[in-house]
């Protein structure tokens, strides 16, 4: 052997030698990681790669981007685990955790179908993987095909009871109305999380899902205490920051809401977050920052062909909502349908074909978004208005006054449209009782 092979083969051993210890050491600190630490061992695992291409590293490093991205909410992490996940299938396509990593990857950038294939495929290499169960239920809640959700979660939790597959099937109970089973799942979530010592964000995230549910229900005290929770266990953590200004909102606490929408924005300026921002900002009659944020709306949606993709509905809800664009959001709403046929999809079509003046087509979409009786107001708010449009008004007043009772400020403006026509309906209907009963004596 010629000394140049031996000097090769010796630096392979030892890089081979140093990349062992490096997975285990990585494996130990994983659950207790945080941005600093997780930077420094993305710059680590780089170093080394560059050197020799390992595909255990490679997994590492597409699992370190994946939890950055989670913390941060930043896409471009998902988009470089992906690519590093990728390069570890190349050198080992039988690697069932990259396998199932990807699946998130692909999951969390709304491509479902491929999030679908990679997690059958974790599965089928790995049966007993619980967290490959639970992005395949991610994929199939998010398109609407409850039935294969239920079943993939159940065999999830069947194999691990921990913070993931509670707090995942407790979506699936929020949509189908089980409400107390979905908070008393999310109670167990957090419980596992705190003693399994999972990462910080990940328990932050199970608080703050229930401060959302909370929220739902109208429970505004609890929905504020889980999401101060959720800030504790993570501090500035975006999530956390926006449930508790949607609390505030909803607490008429404007300075407050929009300090903490400020602050979730300062941290990753998410769409949603600018929308709600510029409603506060309504609110409180500011109405130039309101245009302002306005206008980082649709700069952020737009800024790439990927957030195109990802802030669709949430686009939809946005020029729904304030009656504007009303041509373009029934084109991104029903894109939207044609591939995620979940309740929110049919809610988002028929709330942009109510706005198109369309009301007859809205009909069964929203009906169909109601068909598990979610706890949410803004689903029967939306029943309530498209109901009136096609003259059915005893619906429209009970689906108003169901809005109202759940969560009677679920948003900054349209709470008060939602009060104002149940009013009215209100009125009109005492007045018709008033006029029958007096035909009926004379």
């Amino acid at each position: 052997m010629k000394p140049g092979k031996q000097k090769d083969r010796a630096i392979a051993g030892t890089v081979g030698l140093a990349a062992l210890l490096l997975i285990s050491f990585l494996s130990v600190r994983e659950a207790k990681a945080q941005s600093p630490t997780i930077d420094r061992d993305i710059l680590l695992l780089q170093r080394i790669l560059k050197q020799r291409p390992d595909p255990d590293l490679y997994y590492r490093l597409g699992d370190l981007y994946v939890q950055k991205g989670r913390q941060t909410g930043d896409i471009t992490y998902f988009n470089l685990g992906g690519n590093s996940l990728r390069e570890a299938l190349k050198l080992q396509p039988d690697l069932a955790p990259a396998h199932r990593h990807l699946a998130f990857v692909l999951y969390s950038l709304h491509d479902f179908a491929g999030a679908t294939a990679e997690a059958h495929q974790a599965i089928k290499l790995d049966p007993n993987d619980s967290y490959a169960y639970g992005v395949l239920g991610d994929a199939q809640f998010e398109t609407g095909e409850y039935p294969e959700a239920a079943d993939t979660y159940s065999r999830m939790v069947a194999i691990n009871g921990d913070l993931y597959s509670y707090s995942r099937r407790s979506g699936l109970e929020t949509i189908q109305g089980e409400s107390d089973l979905a908070v008393a799942d999310l109670n167990r979530a957090i419980d596992a999380g705190i003693r399994a010592g999972e990462p910080p964000e990940a328990v932050a995230w199970a608080q703050y899902t229930l401060a959302q549910d909370f929220f739902l229900l109208g429970r505004l005290d609890d929905a504020n205490r889980l999401g101060e929770a959720s800030l504790k266990t993570f501090p500035n953590y975006h999530r956390a920051l926006a449930i508790l200004g949607q609390v505030s909102a909803a607490k008429l606490k404007l300075d407050r809401s929009a300090d903490f929408y400020r602050r979730a924005i300062a941290v990753i300026p998410l769409p949603e977050y600018a929308v709600a921002l510029a409603d506060v900002y309504t609110k409180m009659g500011r109405q130039r920052d309101a245009e302002l944020q306005r206008k980082l709306v649709e700069f952020i949606a737009r800024l790439s062909v990927l957030n195109r993709v990802l802030y669709n509905r949430v686009l939809v809800d946005y020029y729904a909502d304030h009656d504007i664009n009303h041509k373009q959001a029934v084109e991104l709403a029903a894109g939207e349908y044609a591939i995620r046929k979940d309740i929110y999809g049919e809610d988002a079509l028929a709330w942009a074909l109510y706005r198109d003046g369309q009301a007859a087509k809205a009909l069964p979409h929203i009906v169909a978004a109601l068909r598990f009786r979610t706890a949410d107001a803004r689903l029967y708010f939306h029943a309530g208005m498209i109901y009136k449009a096609v003259g059915q008004t005893n619906e429209a007043r009970s689906n108003l006054k169901q809005a109202l009772a759940i969560n009677s400020h679920f948003q900054p403006l349209l709470d008060e449209v939602a009060a104002s026509e149940y009013t009215a309906l209100n009125k009109r209907h005492a007045k018709q009782y008033a006029e029958v009963n007096a035909d009926a004596r004379r």
